[in-house]
């Protein structure tokens, strides 16, 4: 059984590909986004589901970096 050792943060990469549109990836892997909106940024996944809802862009890039944590967590359990 493999050993969950975390998200693996150092190798998320954060780019803007186009004004109010951040990207994360880990290496050639889509991780998901944050839009910014009026009042505030919209997190979403790989997967375009919407994560959450945030007042400040790192709050809603941590949510972004967490979920291969989350989806890892819902395989093992």
């Amino acid at each position: 059984m493999p050993t969950y050792t975390g998200p693996q943060k150092d190798r998320l990469r954060w780019k803007v590909t186009e004004p109010g549109l951040h990207v994360c990836e880990d290496g050639a892997r889509h991780v998901g986004f944050v839009v910014s909106v009026d009042g505030g940024f919209i997190a979403f996944d790989d997967a375009s589901n919407p994560l959450g809802r945030y007042q400040r862009l790192r709050s809603a890039k941590q949510s972004v970096e967490t979920i291969p944590a989350r989806r890892f967590m819902q395989f093992w359990h």
